[in-house]
């Protein structure tokens, strides 16, 4: 299986503080199941040029190397980004953010509320041939009051993803994700860890929430989804289906 959103590296954002806690979340997705890690840690325009961002997530990376092939985990790690948005994604080349080897963009929309002109910067950047994924769905206020703006990102050629802790951990999210999963608006399962306490990988457990809700077929293609995306390729996926109750209604 493969996550496709984690904070592991590092010493360099808001996830994993030191190398320690960075292979002690290796061990636990391992565990789980989970053989491909895409390393995606915070990056934003406002704060910091590409060039910057580069040299101390490679930095990192370095310093989290030696240890991991020590550990003899048999895990394949990418490095990636995980991007504010910024309507600079329609002006810069983009590329050094992407997951190594692919085209795949990680991008994170502001909490409280939909950038103007977002589906336009998505659609400019598939035409250019990069692979949008939008990390976390869930946690957009304006997605949780209508889930339908996720077909416009879709129609815009963007891909979505959401957070396994978000099915296991927060209940009255549960049922409506899980209807977002079966309307086919949802294309992703990842952990977005940062930490064993506050945000520890919950991917066996929401995966198998989803098997037993939505059905093996389903879990399956949203395992797919990510296998295909992590080595560069862009997954087929179904059109999706409005839905006609939104969170208020579900709590």
């Amino acid at each position: 299986m493969t996550d496709l959103h984690t904070h592991i590296l590092p010493g360099i954002d808001d996830g994993s503080k030191n190398v320690q806690t960075s292979l002690a979340l290796l061990r636990s997705e391992y565990a789980q199941g989970v053989e491909q890690i895409a390393l995606t840690p915070h990056f934003n325009f406002e704060n910091q040029t590409i060039k910057e961002f580069l040299q101390r997530r490679n930095a990192a990376a370095r310093q989290l190397w030696l240890p991991f092939r020590n550990a003899e985990l048999p895990q394949y790690m990418k490095l990636g980004a995980e991007i504010f948005y910024s309507a600079q994604l329609a002006e810069v080349d983009p590329q050094p953010l992407c997951l190594t080897g692919t085209n795949l963009l990680l991008i994170e929309f502001p909490p409280a509320y939909h950038p103007r002109g977002a589906e336009d910067v998505l659609y400019q950047l598939t035409r250019r041939g990069f692979v949008p994924l939008i990390a976390h769905v869930e946690r957009y206020a304006f997605v949780r009051e209508n889930p339908n703006i996720l077909c416009d990102f879709i129609e815009a050629g963007a891909y979505t993803q959401i957070n396994a802790s978000s099915l296991v951990m927060h209940k009255k999210q549960q049922k409506m994700l899980l209807h977002m999963i079966q309307r086919g608006l949802i294309h992703v399962l990842a952990t977005d860890t940062h930490s064993l306490e506050k945000r520890p990988p919950k991917y066996r457990a929401a995966m198998e929430l989803i098997e037993k809700k939505c059905g093996k077929d389903i879990a399956r293609t949203l395992t797919r989804n990510a296998n295909l995306l992590f080595a560069g390729a862009s997954p087929v996926v179904s059109e999706p289906e409005e839905m006609t109750r939104f969170l208020s209604s579900w709590q």
